[in-house]
């Protein structure tokens, strides 16, 4: 279920909602990111792009502001609403393997109709001058659940489908919002709605593949602050198993429903058989080709799905309960315009935040996520300098650049609700230029364990590997003394990560500064 949210600048700096039949507009004009100044480069005017890339399309038609997620190759590629026979829906997996498709170029593919079609839709409604002057920032919504590989292989979909593709206005900054956060977001600001502080909300975000659920707790209002209560969790419990579940069990014969639902069966599925027309041995009896479904008929389709959904809604309740938590807490229900499409407008407020924009003058953001909760322990390995009252005589090591004994296998975590994951500072020292070649690695590990070990052990398990490139060289490095007096180079860094959902986002700092996407590469083991 795609759905589009681009925003436009308005009279009083705003963010405002203007719709058309196929992408949803809101905008306002962007200063640069005061923590990154050059993220935006030197041009002020941003367009924020959302995108809600779902499993199916729940919406009954064009005027829902969303799209069926389908794709067909012929002689011609088609999507959405130009692809609606469900003949091509059944060869969808023969049509991959021969077109030797990968799921990435699936979802490539289909991001480059849908964008294709977002910036006509833009330069139609705004003109192509505002398409050609104003850069970019695209925020693709994705299930609370999905893991970094499975971001970051939407992430080379992105760029496959050319979204990222280099434009004069500057470059385009791609970005991915939990799907749950987005709802709060949008809904939390409905007309109406009036948030008051230490309320606990939790959001309930039933797709078409996944259920997502997280639980906020306002910590302030004007403008609204939520901080993430409880871990989110989900399951694939969403309306594509209700489908399926229909199409494979339409005999069962749960509950006591009266009414009857007539669903017509096309004639050419019974061939030449009459014999098939009419079946009264068994419910759901055929009549003259036509299937009649009671009630209690209908309600077997949505039992299992429904029971996960109350599972995961009462563990979310329980959580709370037990830090103290207000008892009372309320479900979220988008009340306000196109409610269908409230992802896609949350996925617009969360490319605001992302550059803090909300402290500046000329824009107002209504809402705002102050701290958000990590799955797990994430760590550095690395190591120290050698303490036999701390550290194990099998760790110890001798390192000729710093001229010292060190312990190796230790590890340093981080685990907290504040809205960035740090972790130390950390340094690599050179003894010449030959031994500098501008790159380094860092190994991030992953610990499910309330406490995690000090040092490595079997249940931490390496979880990413990140490789900076840097455009500084040797000589322009720190100058560092090591414990026999000898000179040689010191470049201090740091990894900064920030919980998104089930995932973490990365930024690498060395010396002090930031360094840009295009100079490191994440590998997830």
């Amino acid at each position: 279920m795609p759905n589009i949210h681009t925003p436009f600048p308005s009279v009083d700096k705003r963010p405002c909602l203007a719709e058309n039949k196929s992408a949803k507009s809101n905008a306002t004009r962007r200063p640069k990111s005061p923590e990154n100044p050059a993220a935006y480069e030197e041009d002020e005017n941003l367009l924020v792009i959302g995108i809600d890339f779902g499993t199916t399309w729940p919406g009954s038609g064009r005027e829902e502001g969303k799209a069926p997620t389908e794709i067909s190759y012929e002689d011609e590629m088609l999507w959405g609403f130009e692809l609606r026979s469900s003949e091509f829906l059944l060869r969808a997996r023969k049509m991959a393997r021969d077109n030797g498709k990968t799921a990435i170029d699936l979802i490539a593919d289909y991001l480059r109709a849908i964008w294709c079609h977002t910036l006509e839709s833009i330069a139609k409604d705004r003109g192509d001058s505002v398409l050609e002057a104003y850069q970019f920032h695209v925020v693709i919504t994705v299930p609370a659940i999905w893991k970094d590989y499975a971001r970051q292989d939407m992430e080379k979909a992105a760029k496959k489908a050319g979204i990222l593709d280099r434009r004069a206005a500057g470059k385009t900054i791609l970005t991915f919002a939990p799907e749950p956060e987005a709802a709060a977001l949008s809904t939390l600001c409905d007309p109406g709605r009036e948030p008051k502080k230490g309320g606990v909300y939790l959001i309930c975000d039933a797709g078409g593949g996944t259920v997502d659920l997280i639980t906020y707790e306002i910590t302030g209002v004007d403008p609204i602050l939520m901080r993430e209560a409880v871990e989110g969790t989900g399951g694939l419990c969403g309306g594509i198993f209700i489908d399926e579940e229909f199409e494979a069990r339409p005999q069962y014969k749960p509950g006591n429903g009266k009414k009857e639902y007539v669903v017509s069966i096309p004639a050419e599925a019974y061939q030449k058989d009459n014999k098939l027309f009419d079946d009264m041995t068994r419910e759901p009896f055929i009549k003259k080709g036509r299937i009649h479904l009671k009630g209690r008929h209908i309600e077997q389709v949505f039992e299992e799905s429904f029971a996960k959904i109350d599972k995961l809604i009462e563990a979310q309740i329980v959580q709370a309960k037990k830090q103290g938590l207000s008892l009372t807490i309320s479900i979220l229900q988008s009340t306000g315009i196109r409610p269908r499409t409230a992802i896609c407008r949350g996925a617009v407020y969360k490319g605001f935040m992302s550059g803090a924009v909300s402290s500046n003058r000329e824009c107002h953001i209504p809402i705002e996520v102050t701290s958000t909760i990590s799955r797990a322990s994430y760590g550095v390995w690395h190591r120290t300098t050698f303490d036999p009252e701390v550290h194990l005589q099998q760790d110890k090591v001798w390192d000729e650049t710093s001229h010292e004994w060190e312990a190796r296998n230790q590890m340093t975590w981080e685990k907290t609700s504040q809205p960035k994951l740090q972790c130390p500072p950390w340094y690599l020292l050179y003894e010449a230029d030959g031994s500098f070649d501008a790159t380094f690695k860092v190994t991030i590990c992953q610990c499910q364990e309330d406490t995690p070990p000090t040092r490595q052990n079997n249940s931490v398990k390496v979880w990413a590997t990140i490789k900076c490139s840097i455009y500084t060289p040797f000589w322009d490095l720190e100058d560092h003394w090591n414990k026999a007096g000898v000179r040689v180079k010191k470049l201090d860094h740091y990894i900064e990560m920030v919980p998104s959902g089930a995932s973490i986002e990365f930024a690498v700092v060395v010396n002090g500064k930031k360094v840009g996407k295009s100079q490191f590469q994440t590998h997830f083991s």
